[in-house]
């Protein structure tokens, strides 16, 4: 991690870690991770190795709260929340486009939990983020996203998208539940896809970045506020994974597809 993405205010920089893929990044898809409220954990590590191993990626892992002097943001809405985090999104994008020269037309912004919140909050089809991301992104992919809102900046509106994406939600998740949140934040999307036995966190990398997970092993998160259960599960992984892959390759996309 370097701090190497100019602040969208101009004060700082966000801690990252760009790894272009070992063949040069041109002519490749680019992913833009950005982590869940426990801040960078060893899934987000691991997602990026399947980007880059499976649909030869180039990858920039994004930090919002080391970079901030913080932990992790555990009570969620607050000034740390989609807003900020978007802002932190565009930055990414600026920087992939004007310094490293990535394709816009290629890049793709992942976020799981807090991450799929701001993936969501990015693409919302409001003046302002729309003049930014639609010349930065293809589309994005979330992840078991929070999705409560109410207007205000702390939770602000979420859709509809200005880009296609993708949303991947599981039936048992007790961090952030599908039942409350409209259920147009999700038809809105290009796909949702609904597990309706999984946990949040069902891709979670149990054994670090480079070993392979657990299959089915149960832990529970350390948010002190909520200590909801993590159950690791191949099968829906490879699925979720698959049908990425397939948005990903796809020639063109939409929101309207």
């Amino acid at each position: 991690m370097q701090p190497i993405v100019p602040a969208f205010d101009g004060r700082g920089r966000l801690l990252a870690s760009w790894n272009p893929h070992p063949r040069g990044a041109a002519g490749r898809p680019t992913f833009v991770i950005v982590h869940g409220g426990h801040g960078l954990v060893p899934t987000n590590f691991a997602t990026a190795l399947w980007l880059r191993d499976t649909l030869g990626g180039n990858t920039l892992i994004l930090d919002s709260y080391w970079s901030r002097g913080r932990k992790e943001n555990w009570r969620t809405y607050n000034e740390f929340g989609a807003n900020m985090r978007a802002l932190d999104a565009i930055a990414a994008g600026q920087w992939l486009r004007d310094v490293q020269r990535t394709d816009p037309d290629r890049t793709f912004l992942f976020g799981d939990s807090q991450g799929g919140w701001t993936v969501l909050r990015t693409f919302t089809d409001e003046p302002f983020l729309r003049m930014q991301v639609t010349s930065l992104y293809r589309g994005g992919i979330a992840l078991y996203p929070n999705c409560q809102t109410n207007g205000t900046p702390e939770q602000p509106r979420l859709g509809p998208y200005t880009r296609p994406v993708v949303i991947f939600t599981g039936g048992l998740d007790d961090a952030t539940p599908i039942s409350q949140c409209a259920t147009s934040i999700f038809r809105q999307a290009s796909a949702w896809t609904h597990y309706p036995d999984q946990t949040h966190g069902w891709d979670t990398a149990n054994r670090g970045a480079h070993t392979p997970a657990v299959d089915g092993e149960c832990n529970r998160a350390m948010n002190i506020y909520n200590r909801f259960p993590i159950c690791r599960s191949d099968r829906t992984t490879a699925d979720m994974r698959a049908r990425i892959a397939a948005f990903i390759n796809a020639p063109s996309a939409s929101p309207a597809d």
